[in-house]
């Protein structure tokens, strides 16, 4: 690897102050300082998660009016797109990729409102169901309106961009192994 310059105390050097994108300016960077190997992973990397952090506060601004978080409007989301409205505590858990703690909130907060309801299991007695009210429903409804208004956190983009980019993503999670995951 080669050793870094030092630039100075202000940081910026003529050759990246016309690059604005953060992105690109990690690639000067990486390829300036030689750092090696997977670059354009650590770029595809660092470019997804700003779109998530863009997504996630594009899409939380919208819930806010129904006084919703992202955790909650999935979790309503999930129960409303059951065939029965039904779903395991344990199950939403895996669904949503959180830990079962922030479930067992989320669905405190959402039952508190009246928008779900806990139930035991009706044949395995460690087992808690969780079910979406009528108004549980009309809410989720209202809310994806609201989401539909600004693609989801995808603003912006094209029906052809929503799906080249549904298709590279299914591809990387099914080579991440979440796809074929069993539960």
């Amino acid at each position: 690897m080669a050793a870094r310059k030092n630039t100075g105390s202000a940081g910026a050097t003529d050759e990246t102050e016309t690059i604005t994108d953060p992105v690109e300016w990690a690639n000067h960077y990486w390829s300036k300082f030689d750092l090696g190997t997977h670059q354009e992973a650590f770029l595809a990397m660092s470019s997804t998660l700003r779109l998530h952090r863009l997504m996630t506060d594009t899409v939380e601004t919208a819930l806010r009016a129904y006084s919703l978080n992202l955790t909650d409007y999935l979790v309503l989301m999930t129960l409303e797109l059951s065939d029965n409205g039904t779903r395991l505590l344990s199950r939403l858990a895996w669904n949503l990729l959180v830990h079962a703690t922030t479930i067992t909130l989320a669905t405190d907060r959402l039952e508190g409102r009246g928008l779900l309801y806990r139930h035991p299991h009706p044949t395995d007695r460690r087992a808690t169901c969780v079910t979406i009210t009528d108004e549980g429903r009309e809410l989720t409804r209202k809310a994806t309106d609201a989401l539909r208004e600004v693609k989801f956190g995808l603003t912006g983009s094209t029906l052809a961009q929503q799906q080249r980019l549904l298709a590279v993503l299914g591809a990387l999670r099914s080579a991440a192994g979440d796809i074929d995951r069993a539960h």
